[in-house]
């Protein structure tokens, strides 16, 4: 994967030095002024190549950003294919829910968090009332 182009290199050696230059030039040009009067312009044209300099790394850095979401979102998307999502089956009116002692939720017996665990089902009215919700995973 890369980043940048060649041409966002150049563009980004080109605005840097643009900056750099008219920096120079306003150093060269206050400093031999002696009056702040004399030297206010100067002050104006670092600072603006200062600025010049600045938003060349900045259009450099965004594209760098930009390129690195889409490679994200590529490689998301390839990850996402090999997944494979858990099937939810619907649930029958036989089904018990299982929860044990002092737990704040209950599960379906085929929950990842409840499986193989032992516990006895119970139906859905007895958790509610020891004050039981229904797990966010498996969603009872």
């Amino acid at each position: 994967m890369t980043l940048w182009s060649r041409a966002d290199l150049v563009r980004l050696a080109i605005g840097i030095a643009t900056g750099g230059v008219v920096v120079a030039v306003a150093w060269n040009g206050a400093a031999t002024r002696s009056q702040l009067d004399d030297q206010t312009g100067f002050i104006v044209l670092g600072v603006a190549g200062f600025l010049v300099a600045v938003l060349a790394q900045s259009v450099w850095l965004k594209r760098g950003r930009r390129a690195v979401a889409t490679y994200a979102t590529t490689i998301q998307a390839s990850v996402a294919a090999f997944v494979e999502q858990p099937s939810v089956t619907p649930m029958t009116p036989t089904d018990g829910l299982v929860a044990t002692g002092d737990m704040r939720h209950f599960h379906r017996s085929d929950c990842p968090i409840a499986a193989g665990r032992g516990w006895s089902a119970e139906p859905r009215r007895s958790h509610e009332a020891a004050g039981r919700t229904p797990c966010g995973i498996c969603a009872p």
